[in-house]
């Protein structure tokens, strides 16, 4: 064999036995370098050859946030500022006007749903409002998280949204005031005479009426002191869970809701590229099982998807409604080192016990009930005037009517009480006499009274539970 073969064969053997040696680490420093030259040689132009001097902050925000936002509209970078104020609105208080931004393919910004009691709440806007603008400035291709960081801001400032809504020909302006958002995450259908919240909305067969507006650290326990009140005092035989414009919320405590209701089997199933977590129901703390119906609309999302799934393919309650909206990825926040924020990273998708993904499909509903869009007006006008005025009887709502309404009222309801409903819009005033104030009785909701009431005419009367 010549020379030169030789030497070749060895020089080949040498780089093998080095590259076999060089540690794994070094391979993969080496194969990100390569892959994301590009963006250091950007980086190297435009700090040499931008008009002016950039700061090196903004440019690495922009970096992530470019990265992020390739990947879907829920991925997020947060600075330690910005991380500390997510963080609190996990515990059920935030700063802001207090909507959830989804991207919708081909229709730009749409609001998934307000939460009741906040400012946005307040100011009119519904789910299924298209932003067109934020304080003049075109939305149309704006990432969700541009314009969360547009619509976010300090208490007391306002920001102008232009909104595009299907019943209304020409876009509108709305401004709403931010501030500091502490919401109550359960609640009735109405405020007795002393401004309590009335969780019986059928007293002759003791039907039940809980609405959830988002599942936050303690609805959990709002949600089990309502219900135990209603079984120990009132011995209801039926529940009705309005989960309508319901955003979502926090995993574990859908996850605990669910297993009051299930007392077994899967409840949800978390798949991701690399990892697979099933959540099943612990089977502790149950309640006692009365008929359930679910409540749905296009504005029920991601946790109000898994709770309605999951007692829908387990046979514990009726959904009535719309598809809900299909928001069914699992975010995680990752902390990044030495204090510089977390990066909120889509990981995983949601499916139901049945095997469905809920992600860009949703929930479809046993009966399908879709409100008009005057339906829909009437209804979302009642809920503002109950659950956006302040709970001391002084400052109770103007009293427009005096008698109880036979169409408002749930059927089957025997001498019902003294009852006054508000006028949207109306001015709040001292009250010179009791009063009862109750969300309107629309045609999902009256679905799901008739629905139970078929199911408890074949109980005894006398049956609470079973």
């Amino acid at each position: 064999m010549p020379k030169r073969n030789i030497v070749w064969i060895m020089v080949l053997a040498v780089i093998a036995v080095l590259l076999w040696k060089v540690p794994e680490p070094l391979i993969r420093r080496d194969t990100l370098y390569k892959d994301f030259s590009p963006l250091l040689d950007v980086l190297f132009q435009v700090r040499k050859n931008y008009v002016e001097e950039p700061k090196s902050e903004v440019l690495l925000h922009g970096a992530i946030d470019g990265m992020l936002g390739r990947l879907d509209p829920y991925s997020q970078y947060f600075d330690a500022d910005e991380y500390r104020q997510f963080q609190k609105v996990t515990e059920g208080q935030f700063v802001g006007i207090g909507i959830e931004v989804g991207e919708i393919a081909g229709m730009g910004l749409q609001i998934v749903a307000p939460i009741e009691g906040a400012p946005a709440y307040k100011a009119g806007l519904r789910a299924g409002d298209r932003i067109l603008k934020i304080d003049g400035k075109p939305a149309a291709n704006m990432k969700v998280t541009d314009a969360v960081e547009l619509i976010q801001g300090k208490p007391g400032t306002s920001v102008t949204l232009t909104i595009s809504r299907q019943d209304r020909e020409e876009p509108f302006d709305v401004t709403v005031t931010r501030g500091l958002i502490t919401v109550r995450t359960v609640r009735g259908w109405a405020r007795s005479s002393d401004w309590e919240w009335d969780y019986l909305i059928d007293p002759e067969d003791r039907i039940g009426y809980v609405r959830i507006s988002s599942f936050e650290k303690f609805t959990g326990e709002q949600l089990d002191e309502v219900l135990r009140e209603l079984l120990a005092k009132e011995r209801i035989r039926g529940l009705i869970i309005d989960l309508r414009d319901n955003p979502g919320g926090l995993l574990d405590v859908v996850v605990d809701i669910a297993s009051r209701f299930i007392p077994s089997g899967v409840i949800v199933t978390t798949r991701g590229r690399n990892s697979q977590s099933v959540y099943h129901a612990s089977g502790k703390n149950l309640y006692p099982n009365i008929p359930l119906v679910v409540l749905v609309n296009g504005g029920s999302a991601s946790a109000s998807e898994i709770l309605s799934g999951a007692l829908r393919d387990h046979g514990r309650a009726v959904l009535i409604g719309e598809q809900t909206f299909g928001k069914g990825s699992v975010q995680e926040m990752k902390e990044l080192k030495d204090n510089r924020g977390a990066v909120k990273l889509t990981t995983a998708y949601y499916y139901l016990p049945n095997g469905e993904r809920i992600h860009g499909r949703g929930v479809a509903p046993d009966r399908r009930v879709s409100l008009t869009a005057q339906e829909r007006t009437e209804m979302i006008e009642s809920h503002i005037a109950v659950y956006s005025t302040k709970h001391a009887p002084e400052s109770r709502p103007h009293v427009v009517t005096t008698e109880p309404a036979a169409a408002s009222q749930p059927a089957g309801t025997t001498q019902p009480a003294p009852t006054t409903r508000l006028a949207p819009g109306a001015a709040t005033a001292p009250a010179s006499a009791p009063s009862r104030v109750e969300v309107v009785i629309d045609r999902q909701l009256r679905e799901a009274l008739q629905v139970l009431k078929g199911q408890l005419a074949t109980r005894p009367a006398g049956v609470a539970a079973g």
